[in-house]
């Protein structure tokens, strides 16, 4: 198992715990500790991972930093824990006297368990900063969070590389907020630098006014556009691909033995894998058995099925910005049961009837489906 998936099965099991934790000791049991496992550190190994480590930190003595993370024998990062449901803000002061008393230290981390604040010495040496250069709930992981984690893995962690991504980070972030905020709301210099190519007058205050509505509905209509031709070729793409039968699959399998790069770029997402303990719990709580119901990930969508892959009940896509749930059953049935969504006949070979959503989270309203279309494939 990669990073990627360790890291959203912690998601998942982060989800179902956080409500039953209510204290620091067990936020720090059920929540950090794993966590600090998935970055590759042997928690039982006092070379890697000390807990309340014990250090002279300025006009406190005797502190303890909740853990202090090693490699190659040298501290590299503090980690200071909070109880699951403490709001993290203004409560940096003391990893910042941990952080600023050991030069060799450049990654502070502050959690709860579920939100976890990353900071460094951008702004001056050996000084935590005020801010955190990177912050990540995760309970509610992308694939840009993951692959920022994955920057602070064990076999991966170098202090001087942390340094320069988190600038990077912090860049990138300005920039990003800097280009929101221009693109809603333009400010003259940048009306100016827009409308220079092609106006002979010189242009005044007024002309900036005149132009401002213009130069804002053109954004816009830009963005659209751009946003559009996206959606459109991401559709297209997604017609076009040539789909598998409904029950060849295991067939298609062992006969594609040199599917070896397409398998490298499947990747179970967090929604995926949350949708599909979403679809169990709807199942166990109409009283049915889920021990035999599985999935497997595919370029084209996330399947869910009973027994074997040839019974397969659901076929889930929410990679692309037309997320839907194909189905076996009748699309005039499914229609009954999906009230407020789209229903549509299934792409031909993929499935009979598909229904899209917004987001995974869509799949809680949608009960009705979910066992109607379990219980057909458990009677065939």
């Amino acid at each position: 198992m990669g990073f990627k998936e360790e890291i959203q099965k912690l998601s998942i099991q982060i989800i179902e715990r956080r409500v039953h934790v209510t204290n620091e000791e067990m936020t720090k049991q059920a929540l950090i500790i794993p966590f600090i496992q998935v970055l590759g550190y042997d928690v039982f190994n006092p070379l890697e991972v000390r807990p309340e480590y014990l250090a002279d930190f300025g006009k406190k003595k005797g502190e303890k930093v909740d853990y202090a993370l090693f490699k190659d024998g040298v501290p590299v990062a503090f980690i200071e824990a909070k109880p699951v449901n403490e709001n993290l803000t203004n409560h940096d002061a003391q990893l910042s006297r941990y952080f600023n008393a050991v030069q060799e230290v450049k990654l502070g981390i502050l959690t709860n368990g579920v939100e976890y604040k990353f900071f460094t010495d951008l702004s001056a040496d050996n000084i935590m900063d005020e801010k955190p250069f990177l912050v990540v709930d995760i309970t509610n992981l992308n694939d840009s969070d993951i692959d920022n984690l994955s920057k602070f893995k064990k076999d991966s962690f170098d202090k001087d590389s942390l340094v320069k991504y988190a600038e990077e980070l912090v860049y990138t972030s300005a920039l990003n907020d800097t280009l929101k905020e221009l693109l809603r709301n333009p400010n003259d210099e940048f009306i100016r630098f827009i409308i220079k190519d092609f106006s002979n007058s010189r242009i005044t205050s007024n002309v900036i006014e005149r132009f401002r509505p213009l130069v804002k509905k053109a954004i816009s209509n830009a963005v659209l556009d751009i946003v559009s031709k996206g959606l459109y070729q991401q559709e297209l793409q997604t017609t076009n691909k040539e789909p598998e039968t409904l029950n060849n699959e295991t067939t298609n399998e062992s006969q594609n033995s040199n599917d070896e790069q397409r398998k490298k770029s499947i990747q179970t997402t967090h929604e995926e894998l949350a949708s599909f303990e979403i679809i169990k719990d709807i199942i166990l709580s109409s009283g049915k058995d889920v021990k035999e119901i599985y999935f497997k990930d595919t370029v084209n969508y996330f399947s869910v099925y009973y027994q074997n892959i040839n019974k397969w009940f659901l076929r889930i896509n929410l990679d692309s910005n037309f997320k839907n749930i194909i189905t076996r059953l009748d699309v005039n049935l499914v229609a009954q049961l999906s009230n407020g969504f789209k229903v549509e006949q299934a792409p031909k070979g993929y499935g009979e009837s598909r229904i899209f959503i917004n987001s995974y989270q869509d799949i809680k309203k949608l009960s009705k489906l979910i066992i109607a279309s379990y219980e057909d494939i458990v009677k065939q």
